[in-house]
């Protein structure tokens, strides 16, 4: 029984996970000095080649590895896609994280297109924001919902995110695994737990998630527990079993 449970896993497809990384923009927020908050400089950029940022960090966490990194297709504010996997450890799945790295300048257009890909139109097991929240500073988009489409889950690291995103997403009939309450800072490390938590649990499981990236956050803020709980939005009460 042990055997075939292992074979199963190994022949189990990786959890794809499809992350929206609009850089930090300057003009928008205070991302620091100059470099970090212009919003396409890649290599310096706070939320993307900073220490922290999603490809400087990832590309060098352990058990990650780079399997491409490509320029957006010609003419988008796509400026880099990042693909990494995760090698698993016994009993987990293999994660697959596909990063985009949208201008700063543009995050009307990755706002659109993470709400479009929520609403159905990615088919990624899990659709993460992380960066600015774009909905503080302005009204939702219009998106369209693709006819026969399946909603996808959805984690936003973003400020505030769960009373701003919360509603939109819940008129686009998307999932929220883990949302936020406060103003926060969207590092990488919290990718790293999304993408552990996910290989051991899958990607839909919103009290062990929630529960990594406080753990995550405590440790790297260096804060307590209690502080990085109150950052994230408690996950739904489950419903008893009939």
């Amino acid at each position: 029984m042990l055997t075939l449970v292992m074979l199963t896993l190994l022949a189990a497809p990786p959890v794809e996970v499809e992350v929206f990384v609009p850089l930090c923009d300057n003009a928008l927020i205070e991302c620091g000095r100059a470099a970090a908050g212009a919003p396409r400089a890649l290599e310096t950029n706070l939320y993307w080649g900073a220490m922290y940022g999603a490809e400087r960090y990832l590309s060098r966490a352990p058990g990650f590895k780079v399997m491409s990194r490509e320029p957006g297709p010609e003419g988008s504010v796509v400026l880099r896609e990042l693909i990494l996997e995760r090698t698993p450890a016994k009993g987990e799945r293999p994660v697959r994280l596909k990063l985009l790295a949208y201008a700063g300048d543009a995050i009307d257009t990755a706002l659109e297109d993470f709400l479009r890909a929520a609403a159905g139109g990615s088919r990624a097991d899990l659709l993460v924001w992380a960066g600015h929240d774009r909905l503080m500073d302005r009204e939702p988009p219009q998106v369209k919902v693709p006819p026969g489409a399946t909603p996808r889950p959805v984690v936003v690291l973003a400020c505030m995110s769960e009373q701003y995103f919360g509603p939109v997403l819940k008129t686009l009939g998307s999932t929220p695994i883990a949302l936020t309450r406060t103003l926060m800072a969207p590092e990488a490390y919290l990718l790293e737990a999304l993408a552990t938590t996910v290989a051991r649990h899958g990607p839909t499981e919103p009290t062990a998630l929630r529960t990594a990236l406080v753990e995550a956050y405590a440790r790297y803020q260096r804060i307590s527990p209690r502080s990085a709980g109150s950052v994230f939005s408690k996950p739904p009460p489950t419903k008893a079993a009939p």
